[in-house]
């Protein structure tokens, strides 16, 4: 998956840990996972900036405002390519019926603001010292994965000077 460059300027404030408090607020970071094979997600995150992604797992630990990291995963130059926010506590799926997939059934709306250009790929994250024992870095059974403070450190050491701003998704 090649990223597109976008002008945009926009950079944000590097965090001081993983679990940061702005105005009284505890934010965490997070990994939320994709699969470039199964979804467009540079053509989806380019018709809009508001995705709803899969959240099984931690779904009463997400909150408004948490950090999402996406990682895109399989062959193809796997790695880390967008920055976004969480918009809204994780919720049920009104469409999710029973004997649908159970996975499928929470959701959690993601705004992407940033893209990583270059990407942080796979073979750059673990050859990075603090980042190469993560284990979710070499790919992992699960849609989503909070993040330690000193992952969280090391990724915006790498990334902050890549981040361009996705600006608003053009209009219909």
């Amino acid at each position: 998956m090649r990223c597109r460059k976008n002008a945009g300027s926009g950079r944000p404030h590097k965090p001081a840990s993983a679990a940061i408090r702005y105005h009284d607020v505890t934010m965490t970071d997070w990994i939320f996972q994709g699969n470039g094979k199964l979804y467009d997600l540079d053509a989806a995150i380019a018709r809009s900036r508001l995705q709803s992604w899969r959240t099984p797992r931690y779904r009463d630990r997400t909150a408004a405002g948490d950090r999402v990291w996406l990682q895109v995963v399989g062959r193809d130059e796997p790695g880390i390519y967008y920055v976004g926010a969480i918009t809204a506590p994780t919720h049920e799926d009104p469409d999710w019926h029973v004997g649908d997939s159970p996975y499928a059934r929470w959701r959690t709306g993601v705004r992407f603001a940033y893209r990583i250009d270059p990407p942080l790929l796979r073979v750059e994250l673990l050859a990075t010292a603090g980042l190469a024992s993560f284990r979710p870095f070499r790919g992992f059974q699960g849609s989503n994965v909070p993040l330690p403070a000193d992952v969280v450190l090391a990724l915006w050491e790498l990334a902050a000077p890549r981040l361009e701003a996705l600006g608003p998704a053009p209009a219909r």
